[in-house]
């Protein structure tokens, strides 16, 4: 029986065409065939049809098959546990089951499928198809290795990646990408809405980095690069790099060069997170985020947030590159996080073949409050400058995980003369400290002094030294 139509059919129906199972992907067709050799190399039908039935397991933990036996033969109704809607893949792969043994033409076996239920009878449910036993033996006892084992549908969003990477310098859209991925158009917005992401920012993240690779890992000229990505003018990619980094192109490709690190215990650390604001049915929600702080050991690395979701599963969702911290230090962020509410994350990071995992000391990081602050004594999560009329507004917002201190000032690009921010909040992990003030001229930078109330100053060390405005649109 030819299970291509099947194949093509299920995935439409799943969203997918692969399995992850234990951080391993199975192809749907690997799956049915697991399930053809419990049916088919049974000893009996009715052992074959009761395995198939456990089987279906694989697909989805939350559907089932009851198997009835009467006088009459067997009976498998589809079910769903916690009174679900039963999957329309559900309802394929048992009409599947009802062609299979169809194609048998044994007249002993007569067949009547009703789209939920099938019921198969036989003149004493002894015969098998195509028995053999060591085949059916280990089958089932492969399948009870995959029972034990997490069975997942693969990311939606590493799907998107996968088909975004391979097409970056063609143009690209949500009808093209939709069909490469088995996926109808208007499928793919419904889940990528539920998921609370966007394909024209998830095509620009692939954009970043593919750019930051090639510009630290080859000697491309950096016109070539923007051809690799779909620019055909040199300048539109500049323009673009400079809207996502707060530097040029060749300013990256030398800092690349310069700010190698060696390796330290633990090359990855939480620089702060930012928690979920506002319930999932409210219009005004904010995502969570988390900013990492990854040592440049090479320039080949895959940086991941692991975040618990709203169904206790834990994913993976992608960093990527924001800025330079320090020598030898990379700031990364992840985009909005819409996982479960409060905030529970470890952190990843794979590089030269090796992975190291901070899950703050087996203990997970959890966002109880709305920032949750890492290795810095301090960080700025607001720092904008917007023009008004012929001057311009700062506004700034510093969160201090110090104690004991009594003064924070800001000095602005090269102006000597600082301004004191006022102290607004504070709770047991940290103060918030603002600024909110005319300037008559555009700033490029700030940096920030902390004193205590002696004028004893601290933080001396504290990186970056100066923070980069984002210059307003005028």
């Amino acid at each position: 029986m030819n299970q291509a139509p099947v194949i093509s059919a299920l995935a439409k129906k799943l969203g997918h065409s692969h399995l992850q199972v234990a951080g391993e992907y199975w192809h749907l067709a690997d799956v049915l065939c697991l399930q053809s050799m419990l049916l088919l190399h049974a000893p009996s039908l009715k052992e074959g049809l009761v395995w198939w039935s456990k089987s279906l397991s694989l697909f989805d933990r939350s559907v089932y098959v009851e198997v009835s036996d009467d006088k009459q033969g067997l009976t498998l109704s589809l079910q769903t546990r916690d009174s679900q809607v039963l999957p329309a893949w559900s309802e394929l792969l048992l009409d599947n089951l009802y062609q299979q043994l169809q194609q048998f033409n044994n007249p002993l076996i007569t067949c009547h499928f009703s789209g939920t239920s099938l019921q198969v009878a036989a003149k004493g449910l002894p015969l098998s198809l195509q028995a053999k036993s060591a085949s059916h033996s280990f089958a089932k006892k492969v399948y009870s290795l995959l029972l034990h084992q997490s069975i997942e549908s693969p990311d939606l969003q590493l799907q998107l990646k996968r088909s975004i990477q391979r097409s970056l310098d063609k143009p690209l859209n949500l009808e093209l990408v939709a069909k490469k991925i088995g996926l109808s158009t208007r499928t793919l917005q419904r889940r990528l809405a539920e998921k609370q992401l966007h394909f024209s920012q998830l095509v620009e993240d692939e954009k970043k980095t593919l750019a930051l690779n090639l510009l630290a890992d080859t000697q491309l000229p950096i016109s070539s690069i923007g051809l690799r990505l779909g620019y055909d003018d040199p300048s539109n990619f500049h323009r673009s790099f400079r809207r996502w980094f707060k530097f040029t192109p060749s300013f990256y490709r030398q800092r690349c060069v310069q700010n190698r690190s060696q390796l330290r215990a633990q090359p990855v650390r939480l620089h702060y997170a930012r928690g979920p604001i506002g319930e999932a049915e409210e219009l005004h929600t904010q995502e969570g985020q988390v900013w990492l702080e990854v040592d440049n050991i090479a320039f080949e690395k895959v940086v991941t947030v692991e975040c618990k979701d709203r169904d206790g599963i834990w994913r993976h969702y992608p960093a990527f590159f924001a800025d330079f911290l320090s020598d030898g230090t990379e700031l990364w962020s992840t985009a909005n996080l819409p996982v479960a509410h409060p905030l529970c994350f470890r952190l990843r990071y794979e590089v030269d073949g090796e992975s190291y995992v901070d899950d703050n000391q087996q203990r997970d990081y959890l966002v109880s409050e709305r920032l949750l602050l890492g290795t810095p004594a301090y960080i700025v999560p607001t720092l904008s400058i917007i023009k008004t009329g012929f001057a311009y507004q700062l506004f700034i917002e510093l969160a201090c995980q110090l104690v004991q201190v009594s003064k924070i000032l800001c000095y602005l690009g090269e102006h000597s003369q600082p301004l004191a921010l006022q102290q607004v909040s504070s709770n047991k992990q940290y103060s918030i400290w603002t600024l909110s003030s005319p300037f008559p001229a555009l700033a490029e930078h700030c940096r920030f002094r902390v004193f205590d109330q002696h004028d004893n100053e601290l933080a001396e060390q504290h990186y970056p030294q100066r923070y980069q405005f984002v210059p307003p649109l005028l």
